[in-house]
Formats: structure tokens, C-alpha cells, sequence
């Protein structure tokens, strides 16, 4: 198995979420998930494109509710992150892989059992 190093970052600005996410991709029979541990988030589709599409119609969904029911930093921290600073400036960091890998079954069932790659993607969106 190759070393797994996934990363994710998250931001607001100017009314936007910016959000950089290492999405693990994998096929399961003739379907393909994308999937981000550090969020519990998967999309998936008969490609690439459309997971990728699924996926970010999911994280679009999650931020867009968290937003709404203003529970992101609640949601977050049973996700594993952690948050810091001020409520104006935060900084939010993600649960380490290793933390994922025994905390995450479906995770750790990916990497155990698997063939999967792993990617870095940048979003963008309004909320």
C-alpha cells in the first residue's frame, strides 16, 4: 500500500466557503465513489465526472445545512477537527489520517481492502 497523506483545509471569505479536500477515489462493482474521510462525505457515479458531480453536490448540501441550522463547528468536531481562534478568525484542522484510518470502519475497509486513489480538490461556493 502506498503511504496515504490526505489534507484538508477550510476557509470563509467574502461570503465563501473555500474548501481543499484529498478525495479518495474507488470503485465498488461497476460504480465509482469519491469519498472524503475528513468530512464522511462520498458522491459516486458510472464515472469519474459524475462522482466528482455527486461530490459536490453532497459537500455543497452539507455546508448549505450546517450554515443554515448553524452547527459547522459542532459537526466538525465529532468529525475529528479541530478547531482554533476567534470566532471572527478560525482556523479549522483536520483529524489526522492515522486518527481516520482507526476511527473511520468505512475508511479503514478502503485502505485495507482496496484499490483507490487519492486526490486534492479546491472548492469554491457561496453560502
Amino acid at each position: 500500500m502506498d503511504k496515504l497523506q490526505l489534507t484538508a483545509d477550510l476557509g470563509f471569505t467574502h461570503g465563501k466557503y473555500h474548501v481543499g479536500l484529498a478525495l479518495v477515489e474507488f470503485e465498488e462493482g461497476n460504480v465509482t465513489i469519491v469519498y472524503s474521510p475528513a468530512l464522511d462525505l462520498s458522491g459516486y457515479g458510472y464515472s469519474h465526472e459524475e462522482a466528482k458531480q455527486s461530490f459536490s453536490e453532497a459537500l455543497q448540501e452539507f455546508f448549505r445545512y450546517t450554515n443554515n441550522k448553524n452547527t459547522l463547528d459542532k459537526v466538525l468536531k465529532e468529525l475529528g477537527w479541530k478547531i482554533k481562534g476567534s470566532k471572527v478568525k478560525q482556523k479549522f484542522d483536520p483529524p489526522k489520517d492515522s486518527d481516520l484510518v482507526s476511527s473511520n470502519p468505512l475508511y479503514n475497509d478502503i485502505v485495507n481492502n482496496k484499490s483507490y486513489k487519492v486526490s486534492r480538490e479546491d472548492v469554491e461556493f457561496a453560502y
